[in-house]
């Protein structure tokens, strides 16, 4: 039943906060979809990321 009744352009807003990110794979910071290191110091800046893993649908 997600996303059954939202407004698309709140669907899209949603996703653009939650879902579009990067996530470092040293310090599992979140990240803007266009960054090519992470901000964080504790992991030394790493150039290793990732695209965050999308939400798995219901199929009920």
């Amino acid at each position: 039943m997600r996303n059954k009744h939202m407004n698309p352009d709140l669907v899209k807003l949603a996703e653009k906060y939650n879902v579009n990110k990067m996530i470092c794979r040293k310090c599992y910071a979140r990240l803007p979809p266009k960054a090519t290191n992470c901000r964080k110091k504790k992991c030394g800046h790493s150039n290793d990321l990732r695209p965050k893993k999308p939400l798995p649908l219901d199929k009920s």
